[in-house]
């Protein structure tokens, strides 16, 4: 039987939601510093330039994040000029969770918070990601057919304060 090829399930980025406030600070930090410089002070108003390089920095570290998500494997890139990707294998994922803070709600956008057994990477958030209930669906589909190939099932084992007694209650 041929091996499957690891196909893309999704693909993007975090939103630039996650910059709202910055922008709107700094924006308004921006337009208040030439107010006042072209009032007292023309040269000053070169100094409105420090918060709108701000607010390019934050849109461009927001724009570099970016995840793939395969039949086999949840990749993360980060990084402007020079990236890094990390790859986590899609069996390691113990649990899956969704979080939709109100603010990312009102533009259709939420947060996936994987639980993994990767020593690396034991809790994974894709952040602020378009259609998070579809994602944690395909990701936690993706999750069960991957094991069943690889034949490998998660086991829980109990810390040193939890007994036997505790579970049967």
């Amino acid at each position: 039987m041929p091996a499957l090829q690891e196909e893309i399930i999704w693909e993007g980025s975090q939103s630039q939601v996650l910059n709202f406030g910055i922008f709107i600070s700094m924006g308004f930090i921006a337009i208040i510093i030439l107010v006042l410089s072209l009032m007292f002070f023309p040269f000053a108003a070169v100094l409105a330039l420090i918060p709108l390089v701000y607010m390019f920095i934050k849109w461009l570290v927001v724009k570099n994040h970016k995840y793939k998500v395969t039949t086999e494997r949840i990749f993360y890139t980060t990084g402007i000029f020079s990236k890094k990707t990390e790859a986590m294998e899609l069996y390691r994922v113990r649990d899956v969770d969704m979080y939709e803070p109100f603010w990312q709600r009102l533009f259709k956008l939420g947060n996936v918070s994987l639980t993994t057994s990767d020593k690396t990477a034991q809790n994974f958030l894709l952040k602020a990601v378009p259609d998070p209930a579809g994602l944690l669906n395909n990701i936690r589909k993706n999750v069960e057919i991957r094991r069943d190939v690889k034949r490998v099932r998660g086991v829980e084992f109990l810390d040193d304060e939890d007994s036997v007694e505790d579970l049967t209650n």
